[in-house]
């Protein structure tokens, strides 16, 4: 029994499977043709063979199914519509897949995002309407083309990876009003699909990496900030986070951080803030914290009930002299003891943030890294631990740098030590120099020569929001500079005291 379709089929080529199901190991050959009224003319024939990434994600067998022919010659508009692929040596012609494919992703009381592209005109780009379907009558809402580009498509060789769309509605909509959208290719009364994990929360920001103070009370020698020129501490007012708290609705779970750079313990209200956040939010929040500082019982107390998404927690080592040596300034005795107790109320606590360890790879602590990781996944209630390489920035020491830094011998060894946890568990995160090869995102897309390196600093959705303890909201794309450094750009610099309304704000960008 045969299965397959043509997918894309155009004046310069055809593309498709085709599989026999009796035999999933078994590959057809086929034939091109164009089957014209007086005659039928075989221009190509072939073995499918390729691997599909389509039927790959779907399951479908070992997705070594497909098949792509491209004419020496192009065919005609009306040549086009008359090829035929067969399977051989049955002769059976495949079905032509139905002429757009996509899916709706999204789609909220503001907004409508997925994918659409016309399987026969790869170089198309879709028009099409938004519609709420009511029980007499339509009523169009937006139009659109779907020309954005995806690098999850892209990855997928789905056409050149410019298929997305992503718009927001004029009005908001209710929830009854939202389940009656459509989204159709201009012209066509068939829907797209909705997509079977199909999102409804308008999320359109993927952080805020905000800091409530500017400085630390350590000095680690492998920290990215420079605190050479911060002589002191200045910390978000409580009218300007309550402006930022206005943001949380507008990002996905653990998202909306309180400290990025910053230890957000130096706030002298940070107890007072997290009360602050509305509990129907908690789950969007979480900070980073090295422990280092003697907390209070009533911190700990509150933490266990607060409802927060996750608490990140600096560490590289078991060992006292190499903790302190690693965390310049922090004593072992009051980490330890801080740690003890935050374990303790989040057993206790009937809402406590889950507990994420941050752990920096170094030559000091490589060896012990493999125990560290099983320690605190089984004793110290890990819901996920990262290891990762340093950013090497200019203000490093030199000599921290020469005598710490991991080589591509050690990141292969710790990898093989840790190959045995679960991925989604324990994150191991290597320079790009030592990571495993993997198609860049050039020859994902067929080298498009339109994807300049300054084309893909703009792709910038979701948003990448970075706030200061002052308010200043700053709007950036990000990507990997020389050595796997983060770079930045600055597209919009505001203050969140300034946005009389923060979606109105996130809808002109």
């Amino acid at each position: 029994m045969i299965q397959g379709y043509v997918d894309e089929r155009s004046v310069s080529h055809v593309a498709g499977w085709l599989r026999d199901l009796s035999d999933p190991t078994h590959r057809l050959r086929f034939e091109v043709a164009v089957g014209l009224p007086e005659a039928t003319r075989v221009i190509a024939s072939g073995l499918a063979d390729r691997l599909d990434p389509a039927l790959q994600q779907l399951a479908v067998g070992d997705a070594k199914y497909g098949f792509r022919v491209e004419f020496p010659t192009q065919l005609s508009p009306f040549e086009r519509d008359h090829l035929l692929v067969r399977a051989l040596p049955s002769g059976v012609a495949l079905e032509l897949a139905p002429q757009y494919q996509g899916y709706v992703d999204e789609r909220s009381n503001h907004h409508v995002a997925g994918w659409l592209r016309n399987r026969s005109d790869s170089a198309d780009k879709v028009a099409f309407d938004i519609v709420l379907m009511g029980d007499s009558c339509e009523q169009l809402l937006a139009q659109g083309r779907a020309d954005l580009f995806s690098p999850l498509l892209a990855g997928l060789s789905i056409g050149d990876g410019a298929h997305g769309f992503r718009v927001l509605l004029p009005t908001p909509l209710q929830d009854e009003q939202r389940d009656r959208v459509v989204v159709r290719p201009a012209g066509s009364t068939t829907p797209v699909e909705l997509a079977p994990a199909l999102r409804t929360a308008f999320e359109p920001i993927s952080h805020v990496a905000m800091d409530i103070v500017n400085n630390c009370n350590l000095r680690c020698p492998f920290c990215v900030y420079d605190y050479s020129a911060t002589h002191s501490t200045r910390v978000m007012s409580g009218a300007t986070f309550d402006a930022a708290l206005r943001l949380l609705p507008f990002v996905g779970d653990g998202n909306f951080w309180l400290s990025c750079l910053h230890e957000a313990t130096l706030h002298p209200e940070l107890a007072e803030f997290i009360a602050r956040v509305p509990r129907q939010w908690r789950h969007k929040v979480m900070y980073t914290t090295n422990l280092a500082r003697r907390m209070p019982d009533s911190y700990f107390a509150l933490l266990a009930d607060s409802g927060l998404h996750h608490l990140n927690i600096s560490l590289e080592s078991l060992d006292p002299v190499l903790y302190e040596r690693m965390r310049k300034g922090a004593r072992w005795r009051i980490f330890a003891d801080n740690w003890q107790r935050l374990l303790a109320a989040v057993k206790s606590g009937a809402a406590p943030p889950r507990l994420r360890y941050n752990v920096m790879a170094y030559k000091s602590n490589l060896a012990e890294i493999p125990g560290l990781v099983q320690t605190l996944r089984a004793e110290r209630l890990a819901w996920q631990v990262e290891i990762r390489h340093t950013f090497d920035v200019a203000h490093l020491p030199q000599a921290f740098r020469a005598t710490e830094f991991l080589d591509r011998a050690d990141w292969d060894w710790l990898a093989g030590e840790l190959a045995g946890t679960p991925a989604d568990a324990v994150l191991l995160l290597p320079p790009p120099e030592a990571a495993p090869e993997v198609p860049s995102l050039s020859n994902a897309s067929g080298d498009d020569p339109a994807l300049t390196q300054s084309s893909l600093r703009a792709l910038t959705y979701p948003l990448n929001i970075r706030m200061e303890w002052d308010g200043k909201l700053i709007v950036y794309g990000e990507w990997r500079g020389t050595g796997g450094t983060p770079e930045h750009e600055q597209f919009i610099v505001t203050n969140i005291n300034h946005l009389r309304d923060p979606r109105g704000f996130l809808a002109s960008l």
